[in-house]
């Protein structure tokens, strides 16, 4: 079984881009289980090896043609006739080289059909753990504020028993509670979604993800990126596509070419036999002529959309950085307002202290946390980009 890494390497002879802040650390326990179970990688992988195979048929020349003929004379003196005949056809000889450099190109394509599998359910593997530390952070943060909740209904509780709050203040702090625990209940509920997807794509393996912290962003360089771009699987596919129609383009016209035949008769009548050797050749008339327009019409075609697909690509990856620095550059904001502004544990010391009213608690402790939740959202949004952006690292 051929190794995945080696193939990928076969298209990757490229430096890997410099990263002024390290490169994105990858799952590697993940990425192992994935690459050994993964039911959708099997499948490509015996794609991969049933193409192969396909690519290395037809190159032969056609069966030799052996034919025995007995024919009875009448009137009897004239004797029986016994033929026989071996026949063999051969293309014309540059049908071979043009039969040999297509199953070439085909063994190239099919590699590279599967680096891109491989790529793609890797990278789906890279957002599912990213995604995760998300929820994970999430789950942490909630719990933390779920508690002050619990707490704070619990103060106002006891208030309320004492005469020192009315109902209306008590029921507040009830509607707080509930409000945090259902929307702790959907971040528990996306965390079992999460592992399920993990679950499948690592063919069930058991992966866990404890991490609540990401890892530090990377530092991109645009020019170094593009240029790795232009030796991905997919463009390179692209590439071998129209290498492929004009290679067929050449055998479709080698094909038109006359074919040679030769091969051995024998006749036998009597005491009297002949035997000898036949060589015939075709006359390329109407067999092919269709073939030919048909070839040259494939080749502009294959060659437009190799030039559509790199011109959009580039244009989605530029779109790409820019859409990561701008969430970088709002991270950043939000990350210094916040650590200039209050925390949500002061916050709720001043309301134990009688220094705010609940209603002020409320609405100052939602809107920090609220400004969290967004904070780990873009940071979030930021590394799902950085891995799309790195696929073909993978």
């Amino acid at each position: 079984m051929m190794n995945a890494r080696n193939i990928v390497s076969l298209f990757f002879g490229f430096g890997t881009f410099i990263c002024a802040a390290g490169q994105l650390p990858a799952p590697d326990t993940l990425f192992s289980k994935v690459l050994e179970n993964n039911k959708s990688l099997r499948v490509a992988r015996e794609a991969y090896q049933v193409s192969i195979l396909e690519a290395g048929t037809g190159n032969t020349p056609a069966d030799p043609l052996v034919e025995i003929g007995y024919l009875y004379g009448k009137p009897s003196d004239l004797g029986n006739r016994l033929d026989i005949r071996v026949n063999q056809q051969v293309d014309f000889p540059t049908t071979y080289i043009h039969r040999s450099n297509v199953r070439k190109i085909r063994n190239t394509k099919a590699e590279l059909e599967y680096a891109i599998a491989r790529q793609e359910i890797l990278l789906r593997a890279k957002q599912l753990w990213i995604e995760r530390i998300h929820l994970n952070q999430q789950e942490k943060m909630l719990l933390t504020r779920l508690q002050q909740a619990e707490i704070i209904h619990e103060h106002f509780k006891k208030k309320l028993a004492a005469g020192e709050v009315d109902l209306l203040t008590f029921n507040q702090s009830t509607l707080q509670l509930a409000a945090t625990e259902s929307e702790y209940d959907r971040v528990l509920s996306e965390v079992r979604g999460n592992q399920l997807a993990l679950d499948e794509i690592s063919g069930g393996s058991g992966v866990e993800i404890g991490d609540t912290l990401f890892p530090a962003p990377v530092t991109i360089i645009p020019d170094s990126l593009l240029r790795d771009y232009m030796q991905e699987p997919a463009l390179q596919l692209h590439t071998r596509e129209l290498q492929l129609k004009e290679e067929q383009k050449s055998l479709t016209v080698s094909q038109h070419l006359p074919k040679i035949s030769a091969g051995y008769y024998s006749e036998s009548v009597l005491d009297q036999q002949f035997k000898g050797f036949q060589v015939g050749i075709t006359v390329p008339l109407w067999e092919n002529a269709n073939r030919i327009k048909m070839a040259k019409s494939e080749v502009a075609f294959a060659e437009a959309d190799a030039n559509r697909y790199t011109y959009l690509q580039g244009k989605e990856i530029r779109k790409k950085l820019d859409q990561l620095e701008s969430l970088k550059s709002r991270a950043l904001k939000l990350e210094e307002a916040l650590g200039e502004g209050n925390s949500a544990g002061l916050l709720a010391l001043a309301l134990r202290g009688g220094e705010i009213s609940l209603t002020e608690y409320f609405y100052a402790s939602d809107l920090y946390f609220r400004n969290e939740q967004l904070l780990l959202d873009y940071k979030r949004d930021q590394l799902l980009m950085e891995a799309e952006l790195l696929k073909l690292y993978l």
